[in-house]
């Protein structure tokens, strides 16, 4: 008869084994990659013994649907209705160095494309920014000469009009000029008018007094010629 104690112990080791027989076989639903060897052997069962029925290089990404600690396997998914078993120490949980250096090289390449894309945009920007530099150079000497034409122009303008000013009271003044012209003119007509009229009467007063004596000269003259024969 058994031990009760020894009956124990064999119980609670058999129980143990079907717990972890349990556990081993529960599905999983979980990522893994192919470890950095060069390729892996997918069996149809969990043991050596089974056949082949793929291989897969080193990096690959499977999916894990079962493992089994005790036997060491994992079973994977192959595609939609293909599966195999393939040792459970050749899966990791992180991509292989190889496939992390494969990766990482490619990002590398893309940053030194990113990057000398900057640099080219960078270029093109200093570029820009050198003759937008010159442009704004050139506009502001243009707009200090504008500046200074606007001032010149303002003087410009004040002389015009002090210009206008004088002109149109130098045009007054002519015009006064002009009307004491004709005032003075009026009266120097007037003036010879008058002197012309003063010896138009002179001369006719002069005729008319030759035409007088030519009339009473004879008559005295005859007079004393009739009283000096009647003298005799």
């Amino acid at each position: 008869m058994l031990n009760p104690l020894v009956f124990k112990g064999l119980f609670v080791k058999n129980l143990l084994l079907i717990c972890s027989l349990l556990v081993s076989s529960i599905a999983l639903a979980e990522t893994a990659y192919v470890s950095d060897e060069l390729e892996i052997m997918v069996r149809s069962g969990k043991s050596p013994g089974h056949r082949i029925i793929a291989t897969l290089k080193s990096g690959k990404k499977v999916n894990i649907v079962e493992r089994d600690q005790a036997a060491g396997y994992s079973k994977i998914k192959l595609s939609e209705n293909r599966e195999g078993w393939v040792l459970s120490r050749l899966l990791q949980k992180t991509p292989s160095a190889k496939s992390r250096l494969s990766k990482s090289e490619a990002e590398l390449a893309s940053l030194k494309e990113n990057f000398k894309a900057t640099s080219e945009q960078l270029t093109q920007i200093s570029e820009e920014k050198g003759s937008l530099d010159t442009e704004t150079s050139t506009l502001k000497e243009q707009n200090t000469a504008l500046s200074r034409e606007l001032a010149q122009l303002k003087e410009t303008s004040k002389n015009a009009v002090q210009i206008l000013q004088e002109r149109n009271q130098l045009q007054q003044r002519v015009v006064t000029i002009e009307r004491e012209l004709e005032s003075l003119k009026r009266e120097n007509d007037m003036l010879m008018n008058s002197e012309a009229l003063d010896w138009f009467l002179i001369g006719s007063g002069v005729l008319f007094l030759g035409i007088i004596l030519g009339f009473i000269l004879p008559k005295i003259s005859w007079r004393k010629k009739s009283s000096w024969q009647s003298s005799f």
